[in-house]
């Protein structure tokens, strides 16, 4: 038996928000897409489907915002590592939002989602310091406007 009734697949963008809702015992598929980032509608809309749920989405742009915003409205939300979620070749030539949101919610089904952690707003903004720099090897190859400089 799943361990979760609904799994919500989520594709997060800057200006939409792909949601796929996938039923765990009938295998039933509804997707929604909103415009921007509304997480108390995002969130209000996936209280409409049986529990208990989990929603997922691949880290990128947003960060972890939609995380902390959905688990504050009281959605179980993880983070999941990009590296972790299986891809298949007709994945990647399929590849758009709906398909996205559909491999996250089946992905959370089989068990396959590798949560990554997620600090705390105090911990993230603690980091101030700028990147590390390493100054190049001699002798390594530079491309620069067009030439090559040895």
């Amino acid at each position: 038996m799943p361990r979760y009734s609904t799994a919500f697949g989520m594709d997060v963008h800057l200006r939409s928000t792909t949601v796929c809702a996938l039923d765990a015992e009938t295998g039933e598929a509804v997707t929604r897409r909103f415009r921007g980032n509304p997480w108390g509608e995002v969130a209000e809309w996936m209280s409409g489907f049986p529990g208990p749920s989990l929603a997922a989405y691949e880290s990128g742009y947003l960060g972890f915002a939609p995380q902390r915003e959905l688990s504050g409205l009281g959605v179980d939300c993880v983070v999941a590592a990009v590296s972790k979620v299986p891809r298949s070749a007709a994945d990647l030539s399929s590849k758009n939002d709906r398909n996205d949101a559909a491999r996250m919610a089946k992905a959370i089904l089989s068990h396959d989602v590798t949560p990554v952690w997620v600090p705390s707003p105090e911990i993230e903004g603690a980091n101030t310091s700028p990147p590390p720099t390493t100054p190049r090897p001699r002798g390594s190859r530079r491309r620069s406007s067009g030439s090559w400089r040895f």
